[in-house]
């Protein structure tokens, strides 16, 4: 017994150990957000600057609570140096360190065609320094198991890598005998560099191209700036991190998805939303779409956090009736994209509109195959959703994708219908609802209209509604929306009587009645009353059959 109580005040140490750790790091971070004008590479500057003294103040707090010694907030503390402004030792170690970071990333790499010298390398070796390292700690209180998250940014540990490579220069003692041989290596190798240089070339302007496209989201101007948020202003990966939790480009697991910008080909805008922008694209021998933020989100961090979440999550889907994930790609912090297959034909939502533009027998869908020209049914991209809903709905904790309608359901070219947008563009507080054009608000759950708490039948319900979609060819409640002229009126009017339960999505005489029982079990108000997703599954497949 004695025992267990030992480790049960172990435990509990252990947990307030990590939840003030969290406070004080969240603390630091803050300090940092407020601070953006606080460069390293001026230390006398920075530490004239109050807001800037703010930041080492928070981290001297995280060395006196021994917080760097969790692996958590390695990166988010990797450029603190909490005793900067008390030793101007210090300070000139910092300058050094600053400077060196700037010279390594960008020398090495200078004139990617030569071999760099031992000279120029000398800000990578005095990076690697074990003595340096161990200075910079001793004196200024840095976290040096930080030092490895620094030296493992992509552009930084390739001119590492590469310097690794070079060796002291040494007098020229060659023999006459030996002055022939040179030569004729030398005129081999300029013969090869001759034909290499010219498929270079070929290659560099295809990439060119496709770069201009891919850079469309990049509007940081890089000014070789270390600030304490991050790396070399602009033109550096780790630029701001110390701002973003648990990023994902640190993630190991995640690491192995990385795609070189140089490797994705062809790009081309295909859709620009609200929060993000699709480009259509190749990467090798696939089609693939490719999502960024929107330049003006792709420096709100909190936007950045909830895309870097959808990313997260996307990995972890593996699903035939899901978009798969292809990876993610990105040079900086702020162009950061993720990778999926692409899908030929497009949105259902867009779809449905074009039909609704034609008569009856024209149409390409229809719930049953009589006389759709599409070889796939209303019916059958329901129950590929469904299908979807049950994978998602099938983990602990469960998945809840919050987004359904037909708008983030896409067609495969042999017109297999997968669910898509798994947080970017998903709407964020019912204020945003109540004012948006068309107003998510309409495929929302009637409890959690109310206040309630989103669970996975809330998915259920808006399945209801996206079988609504289906049958009529238009967004719920669109002749309400039509009626009147104010577009934020008739969302709350809408989410009101939605709530009440005094209003329904509506269906016409076309669809059948085994699917509008569905919908209608679907649409329930009370969410106890709604299929589980699985059961959902099972009835509209065996709807679609029969149909």
């Amino acid at each position: 017994m004695r025992g267990l109580a030992l480790l049960s005040v172990l435990v509990t140490a252990v947990v307030a150990q990590q939840s003030t750790c969290n406070t004080t790091v969240e603390s630091y971070i803050n300090a940092v957000n407020q601070s953006t004008e606080c460069k390293i590479n001026d230390p006398k500057k920075f530490c004239a600057t109050p807001s800037c003294t703010a930041i080492t103040t928070a981290g001297k707090l995280i060395v006196s609570q021994e917080c760097g010694k969790d692996p958590a907030y390695t990166a988010q503390i990797k450029y603190s140096f909490p005793n900067m402004c008390d030793s101007t030792q210090c300070q000139t170690l910092v300058s050094q360190f600053a400077s060196y970071v700037a010279d390594c990333t960008n020398n090495p790499r200078a004139n990617p065609s030569v071999l760099p010298s031992y000279a120029t390398c000398a800000p990578c070796r005095s990076l690697t320094d074990v003595s340096f390292n161990a200075s910079l700690g001793t004196t200024c209180g840095y976290n040096v198991d930080s030092f490895a998250v620094v030296l493992s940014e992509q552009s930084l540990a390739l001119s590492i890598s590469i310097c690794k490579g070079v060796n002291p220069d040494k007098s020229s003692t060659t023999s006459s005998g030996s002055s022939s041989t040179v030569f004729v290596i030398v005129g081999i190798a300029a013969a090869i560099l001759i034909i290499l240089g010219a498929v270079i070339y070929k290659l560099k302007l295809k990439n060119d191209i496709a770069k201009r496209n891919f850079d469309y989201i990049n509007e940081t101007q890089g000014n070789g700036e270390l600030t304490l948020g991050g790396g070399i202003g602009g033109g550096d990966k780790y630029n701001d991190v110390g701002r973003i939790a648990n990023d994902i480009r640190f993630d190991e697991e995640l690491a192995q998805f990385r795609i070189p910008q140089n490797e994705i080909q062809n790009v081309s805008l295909l859709v620009k939303g609200g929060y993000g922008v699709v480009f259509h694209a190749s990467f090798g021998k696939d089609e693939v779409a490719m999502k960024q933020l929107l330049p003006s989100k792709s420096k709100d961090f909190d936007a950045i956090q909830e895309f870097m979440n959808e990313i997260r999550l996307c990995a972890r889907l593996e699903h035939p009736k899901i978009v798969k994930f292809i990876g993610i790609s990105w040079s900086t912090l702020h162009d950061l994209a993720v990778l999926s297959e692409f899908m030929p034909r497009g949105d259902v939502s867009t779809l449905l509109k074009k039909d609704l533009k034609k008569s009856e027998s024209h149409r390409i869908l229809h719930w049953d195959s009589g006389n759709g020209t599409a070889p796939t049914t209303k019916a059958l991209i329901a129950a590929d959703i469904a299908d979807a809903l049950v994978y998602l709905h099938s983990f602990q904790p469960t998945i809840i994708h919050r987004d359904l309608k037909s708008k983030n359901v896409l067609l495969s070219e042999s017109w297999e219908a997968k669910l898509s947008d798994f947080g970017i563009s998903r709407v964020t507080s019912l204020e945003d609802t109540m004012t948006s054009n068309i107003g998510t608000v309409a495929w929302i759950a009637p409890e959690v209209l109310s206040g309630g708490r989103y669970t996975e039948k809330a998915d259920i319900y808006s399945f209801g509604v996206l079988l609504s979609e289906l049958d009529t060819n238009e967004v719920p409640y669109a002749n309400l929306m039509n009626k009147s002229k104010d577009a934020s009126f008739s969302n709350a009017r809408i989410a009101l009587m939605v709530s009440e339960g005094s209003l329904k999505p509506d269906f016409t005489d076309r669809i059948p009645e085994e699917l509008l029982a569905l919908a209608l079990e679907c649409l329930a108000f009370n969410e106890s009353d709604r299929p589980t997703a699985m059961a959902l599954s099972y009835k509209i497949h065996t709807i679609a059959k029969n149909l």
